[in-house]
C-alpha cells in the first residue's frame, strides 16, 4: 500500500493555507496612484471630486475622466491618460455609506476624510491609499492584543469579507501568511476539521471552496455552503493534496475488516474514490463501493493504493497449509482479490505438481462421489462439472435421458438408493428445487422419498439437521 500522502499534485507544493495580512489589505495602493499632493492648490475640499462618498449606499464617487481634460487639454497642460478608478482588491468589510450611517445613529460626528486617508504628520492631501490599522483602532477599541486570534473568539467576519469576494490576484494570495494556530503538527489530520466544524465562516475568510475540494473527495458532490467557490477568472495557488492516515486506520487487522458498518461510506468518501477501493476489489464490487464517486468525476485525487496481501498471507506455512482452511471457511473472501484462474494455476496442473495427481480427470468419479474431497471447495460444481460433461458427451438429455449418471437411460427411476447413500454428492450439481419438482407436496408427482415404514418422529429426534436438508421446518409438527 502506498503511503496515504498522495503523489498527486495540481502543479506543485505551496503553503497549505492562505493567511491574512490585514495591514497590507488596508494600505494597498492603486497603481498608479493619483498624485493628490500635486493638486493641493486646485481642490480645497475632498468632496470636490468625491461628492457623495458618505451616501447610503455610497456611489462610485470619483471624478469622470473627462473632467481631467478641462485642464489637461494638451495646450495649457499636457494631456493625461486615465480611464477612471479601478476597484482595488480588498478583503476588508467596509462601506463609506454604512460607516457614515452608523456614526449618525450613534450621534458621533463624521470625521474629515484626512482623518483616515492622510498622514497626520504630513502635508495636506498626503493621501496614502487606504487607512492604516491604527487609524481604525483610534475610534474602535480593539479587544485583541494580536491580529490573529485562535479559537472560537476569532470573529474574522466582523472586519473581513470571504476570500471569494476579495478579488485578490494570485500574487496577493501567495503573500498572505497562515495564522499561528494553523502551525500545529496535527493541523491537517485533526485540527482543521474541528475548526471547520465549529465555524466554517472563519475558514472562508482565507479559503475558497476549491481549496477544500483539492483534498476532500466528497466536496465535489456536496459543496460546503459557508465556503464559497472561487469566482470565474480568479487565479488560485497550486495545492498539494495531502492525506494523513487517521488513527482509526492504525488498529490491527484494519485492512482485513475495514468495511463500514451498515454500508455507510459517508466518512470514507472524504478521502477515497471508487478507484481507491478497486485497487484491491475485483468485479463485482460491493454495493458500498458503488456509492463512492469515481475519480474522474471529482477534483480531489483521493488516496491511491497498490494491491497488497492481507496480514494473514504473511503467516508461516500460509501457502502450504493455512490458505486451504481460509478458502474452505469463506471462499468469498478469496474472490475479493483472486479470480478462479489464480487458483487453477496451481490446483489444476497435473503435469506440474498441481493439487490433483496425474490423470486425475480420467478417474475423478470415485473421489467426487466419495467424501474424501469436497469439490465445491474450489469449484462451482453446477457450472464447472456440467461444462466438462457436456463437452465430453456425458450431459443428460431431459429427466429420463442418458447422461452423467453412469449413462443409464432410466437413472431417474433408480436414483433414490444413491441419494440416500450420499445426498451430499447430489447437492454438488442439484438444488433443492430440483428435488421438490417431484417430491414436494406441490410437485408434479408428490412422490414420498421415505419408505412405507419410515418413522418421521424418530428421524427428527435423532437428526433434525438431516430433515432440514429438504424440509423448511419441523415436518412432524407442521406436516411440511
Amino acid at each position: 500500500m502506498r503511503p496515504l500522502r498522495s503523489p498527486f499534485r495540481f502543479a506543485g507544493a505551496v503553503a497549505v493555507v492562505l493567511g491574512l495580512a490585514f495591514v497590507s489589505a488596508l494600505s494597498a495602493r492603486q497603481d498608479p496612484p493619483f498624485p493628490h499632493e500635486r493638486h493641493v492648490g486646485l481642490f480645497p475640499v475632498c468632496t470636490g471630486c468625491h461628492q457623495g462618498m458618505d451616501g447610503d449606499p455610497a456611489p462610485v464617487a470619483f471624478p469622470d475622466p473627462s473632467g481631467c481634460a478641462g485642464c489637461h487639454d494638451g495646450v495649457d497642460r499636457a494631456r493625461v491618460s486615465w480611464d477612471g478608478r479601478v476597484e482595488r482588491p480588498s478583503n476588508v468589510r467596509f462601506d463609506h455609506g454604512a460607516h457614515a450611517a452608523g456614526l449618525a445613529r450613534s450621534g458621533d460626528p463624521l470625521p474629515e476624510c484626512a482623518a483616515c486617508h492622510s498622514d497626520p504628520a504630513g502635508p495636506r492631501m498626503s493621501v496614502d491609499g487606504g487607512p492604516q490599522l491604527a487609524t481604525c483602532w483610534g475610534c474602535h477599541a480593539h479587544q485583541r492584543d494580536e491580529h490573529f486570534t485562535p479559537g472560537p473568539d476569532a470573529e474574522c467576519t466582523v472586519c473581513h469579507v470571504p476570500m471569494a469576494n476579495s478579488g485578490f490576484p494570485l500574487e496577493r494570495l501567495l503573500a498572505l501568511e497562515p495564522p499561528p494556530d494553523h502551525g500545529v503538527s496535527d493541523f491537517v489530520s485533526e485540527a482543521h476539521g474541528d475548526m471547520a466544524a465549529a465555524d466554517a465562516t472563519r475558514c472562508a475568510t482565507c479559503h475558497v471552496q476549491d481549496r477544500c475540494a483539492s483534498c476532500h473527495v466528497d466536496v465535489s458532490r456536496e459543496p460546503i455552503p459557508s465556503v464559497a467557490p472561487a469566482p470565474p477568472g480568479m487565479q488560485l495557488p497550486e495545492w498539494e493534496s495531502e492525506y494523513p492516515k487517521p488513527g482509526t486506520h492504525d488498529v490491527r487487522a484494519f485492512q482485513g475488516g475495514h468495511a463500514p458498518e451498515g454500508g455507510d461510506v459517508s466518512q470514507c468518501s472524504t478521502c477515497h474514490t471508487q478507484d481507491s477501493c478497486m485497487s484491491c476489489h475485483l468485479q463485482p464490487v460491493p454495493d458500498a463501493i458503488v456509492d463512492l464517486p469515481a475519480r474522474a468525476d471529482v477534483v480531489a485525487p483521493g488516496v491511491e493504493f497498490d494491491m497488497a496481501p492481507p496480514e494473514t498471507h504473511g503467516a508461516p506455512f500460509f501457502l502450504s497449509a493455512m490458505h486451504m482452511n481460509l478458502a474452505a471457511v469463506d471462499p468469498g473472501s478469496c474472490a475479493t482479490c483472486h479470480t478462479e484462474t489464480f487458483c487453477v494455476a496451481c490446483h489444476d496442473g497435473p503435469s506440474d505438481g498441481g493439487y490433483h495427481p496425474a490423470s486425475f480427470v480420467s478417474r475423478h468419479q470415485a473421489d467426487a462421489w466419495g467424501r474424501s474431497q469436497e469439490c465445491a471447495t474450489c469449484h462451482e460444481t453446477a457450472a464447472f462439472c456440467r461444462e466438462c460433461h457436456e463437452q465430453s458427451g456425458f450431459a443428460s438429455q431431459g429427466r429420463l435421458g442418458a447422461g452423467y449418471h453412469d449413462a443409464e437411460p432410466i437413472w431417474l427411476l433408480r436414483h433414490g438408493a444413491t441419494a440416500r447413500q450420499s445426498l451430499e454428492s447430489c447437492a454438488s450439481c442439484h438444488r433443492q428445487s430440483d428435488c421438490v419438482q417431484c417430491h414436494g407436496t406441490l410437485g408434479a408427482f408428490r412422490v414420498n422419498p421415505h419408505a412405507a415404514d419410515f418413522d418421521a418422529e424418530r428421524a427428527w429426534a435423532q437428526s433434525p439437521r438431516t430433515c432440514i436438508a429438504c424440509h423448511t421446518s419441523n415436518p412432524v409438527g407442521s406436516g411440511a
